[in-house]
């Protein structure tokens, strides 16, 4: 039976196949979660509706109590009077006294009751005329009879009991209609409670209908929500096997590269500075001019190739690795003041123009020292190689928003918006002939940008062409003091 449950749900779950593992966790979470809320919902409002139609079916019966007591004490008070009228007993009119407190009380309450209901209301305006009018009358022929007790002259109506039957049968049919009108009232209000009383039970059988229909509801959806998590359960080992598989590869092609990368950079290393020693010793003997040109152009080529070498173990030895434990705190315009005065002679060697900009107050990082440095040195570098004579740059170093900024700009040749993307890989070059002639393997930016992330920053470029470029590195701070 739950196989059979589970196959029906397979069309849904081919289906949610196609959504991305999040998707699909989302849907089998909010299935449940759509389903209470719904079951909440509904159960709120069913409770509303029934607690509603209770209040009206009370409500009605209410109404229909205070007509009968009102009704009663009209008949009461008609009663003493009559009763009084007949005998001359002051007792008979205790019923009459006590109706004269209740009939106000009851006309007020339902008119509190029926307030809603303006059909009701204008026959109970009628009903409350006509009940003023029966009492009035009722006290005139109470008052009329006392005096006469008072006199001791009960009898004056030419001593004639069916005399004194007719005077008080006065009334009788203003106390007729008042009756027909209540009893119309009532009728009105027997025909509401049964009215309410049938939707009432309607409502319950339909809050029942709807209950079996949330659990049955909520049984498909918690069986669904169990089938589609079992997929995404298998579907995630499959794709935890595929990654693994992946990841092993890759981790046996970067170990292979950084092997490799490493032992080149150490088997280059050594002949490199054999040919650089022997090259800078012939240099001192006297030689012919082409000789002594080709010896100059080794030391230049094997000084070239040393900074490659460097650069390549450099990226290697910190590849993944955590430098945290390295880092000091460090102030930010101690550590570049130095770098900026060092460079300004550079600077000037290419005819160019260094301008720095300092904070008044320092900048304190977690940083090592050496590679933060490094890396501003490759930026401003890389502005002395990319600005022509004549030309300016432009250092900076600021805070802004919890930030420590290093910023070098220059107004050089600029890097095409093609290229921004690419420019901090490894080996990227944007015009090659141009990099070869000044220098540059490529690697300088990369390491720029592997340094600065290590210390938990980034940096950011900008540039136009045949105007300038600006480099900005973002560095988190400590604090700035003054």
């Amino acid at each position: 039976m739950k196989h059979r449950v589970f196959n029906c749900f397979k069309p849904i779950a081919s289906l949610g196949q196609k959504l991305t593992p999040s998707h699909r966790g989302s849907l089998i979470i909010s299935i449940p979660v759509i389903c209470l809320f719904t079951s909440l919902g509904t159960f709120a409002w069913l409770k509303n509706s029934l607690i509603e139609d209770e209040t009206w079916v009370q409500h009605t019966q209410k109404v229909r109590l205070e007509t009968k007591q009102l009704l009663t004490a009209l008949v009461n008070a008609e009663t003493g009077v009559r009763g009084y009228g007949m005998t001359g007993r002051s007792d008979f009119l205790d019923p009459y006294h006590t109706a004269l407190k209740i009939i106000p009380q009851s006309l007020n309450e339902l008119e509190i009751l029926i307030k809603d209901n303006p059909q009701q209301t204008q026959q109970l305006q009628k009903i409350r005329q006509l009940v003023t009018q029966n009492l009035e009358t009722m006290d005139k022929k109470v008052r009329f009879l006392q005096s006469l007790s008072e006199k001791n002259d009960k009898f004056r109506l030419n001593d004639s009991p069916s005399q004194l039957y007719d005077w008080l049968e006065e009334g009788k049919v203003l106390m007729d209609s008042t009756r027909e009108e209540i009893n119309i009232f009532a009728a009105e209000e027997e025909r509401l409670l049964e009215v309410r009383q049938d939707h009432l039970e309607s409502q319950r059988q339909t809050t029942s209908i709807i209950f079996y229909f949330l659990a049955f509801t909520g049984t498909i959806s918690g069986f669904l929500a169990i089938h589609l998590f079992r997929e995404l359960e298998l579907d995630r080992k499959e794709r935890e096997k595929n990654l693994q598989a992946t990841n092993q590869q890759l981790s046996l092609v970067c170990e292979q590269l950084q092997r490799f990368t490493a032992n080149a950079s150490h088997e280059l290393r050594a002949p490199l500075a054999a040919i650089l020693s022997n090259a800078q010793m012939g240099l001192l003997t006297p030689n012919q001019a082409q000789s002594r040109h080709r010896l100059e152009k080794v030391v230049e080529l094997t000084k070239s190739m040393s900074v490659l070498v460097n650069d390549l173990l450099f990226l290697a030895r910190y590849e993944g690795v955590n430098l945290r434990q390295e880092f000091k705190v460090v102030d930010l315009v101690n550590l570049l003041q130095p770098l900026t005065q060092e460079w300004q002679n550079r600077a000037y060697s290419y005819n160019l123009t260094l301008t720095s900009y300092w904070p008044q107050s320092s900048i304190m990082v977690m940083a090592e020292s050496n590679l933060l440095r490094q890396a501003i040195v490759n930026l401003l570098s890389n502005a002395c190689r990319y600005t022509p004579a004549g030309g300016s740059i432009y250092f900076k170093v600021f805070c802004q928003n919890l930030k420590a900024i290093v910023e070098v700009e220059d107004n050089g040749i600029g890097i095409p918006t093609q290229d921004l993307p690419h420019i901090f890989e490894r080996f990227y070059r944007v015009d090659t002939m141009r990099s070869r002639s000044t220098g540059g393997f490529g690697l300088g930016l990369a390491i720029t940008k592997q340094i600065i992330e290590a210390h938990g920053g980034h940096i950011d470029v900008s540039s136009t062409l045949e105007k300038g470029t600006i480099f900005q590195i973002i560095l988190p701070v400590l604090g700035v003091h003054t």
